[in-house]
């Protein structure tokens, strides 16, 4: 039976998680609320897979994420990482990443079924596919910007550490955000291309209220991608911030392609 070990400062949460598991078979599955308490388990008994929220307030979940990747002994153990849409990536570059990211208001069913597809189980009859988008976050992240705005979602993409492509439907027209281990690389909108088809992008997403993305993950980016942005994802973001507050981003910068 597959050892898992839920790591979670929602009391409640914790012990709503470990029941569902219980229910879905797994029945050897430690719960605790601190990181510091995790890693006294870890010395004692090996998991095969950690559930831990990235806001565990003492050793956060990217923090423990790096202790365990970079320990010898813990060479396979399965790594899912829940985060909240505004939580706060890691302040520098952590050794070794998660296996999956979940970002959003995520449901019991949700982890629930992206354990098993970890774990390599088939998940019962009575536990819910989810159809939201953090449900397929390797291969097939797709949603309504209603749901998740844009800037959320790239700072989620980001923590994933992603490579790929981000398309996006909306009213004003189609975009695509490119992703290079986790940094964005180029953006097009319209005939916009680079910094300004993003930050237009983000604008009429904003303006709009509305939309749909996809975001296609890739092993390695085409080699004919091109690269025409430099800038992180956090100053990205802020000056874009910044341009639309000024007005000189949003969809009247936009020309069309016909």
């Amino acid at each position: 039976m597959p050892r898992v070990l839920l790591i979670d400062p929602d009391r409640d949460g914790l012990a709503a998680l470990q029941q569902a598991l219980g229910d879905a078979g797994l029945t050897n599955v430690a719960a605790v609320p601190s990181g510091s308490f995790a890693l006294t388990m870890l010395e004692r008994d090996r998991p095969d897979l950690i559930v831990s929220r990235a806001g565990v307030p003492d050793i956060d979940g990217y923090e423990l994420c790096s202790i365990v990747r970079s320990d010898p002994s813990m060479t396979g153990v399965l790594f899912l990482l829940l985060a909240d849409p505004g939580d706060a990536g890691p302040a520098g570059a952590i050794q070794g990443a998660p296996d999956r990211t979940l970002v959003g208001e995520l449901t019991v069913a949700t982890i629930v079924g992206e354990v098993m597809n970890l774990l390599g189980h088939d998940q019962p009859a009575d536990v819910p596919r989810p159809a939201t988008p953090e449900a397929e976050p390797a291969h097939g992240l797709h949603g309504s910007l209603g749901v998740m705005d844009l800037p959320d979602l790239t700072q989620a993409i980001a923590l994933g550490n992603k490579t790929g492509i981000l398309a996006l439907v909306l009213r004003s027209g189609e975009g695509v955000v490119v992703f290079d281990h986790g940094r964005i690389v180029h953006a097009e909108f319209g005939r916009l291309a680079g910094e300004p088809a993003f930050a237009a992008l983000v604008a009429a997403a904003h303006k709009e209220g509305r939309g749909s993305f996809t975001f296609n993950a890739v092993e390695v980016l085409a080699p004919n991608v091109p690269k025409t942005i430099q800038r992180s994802v956090k100053q990205l973001l802020l000056s874009t911030a910044a341009e639309i507050d000024e007005g000189r981003a949003g969809p009247a910068a936009i020309v069309p392609t016909k």
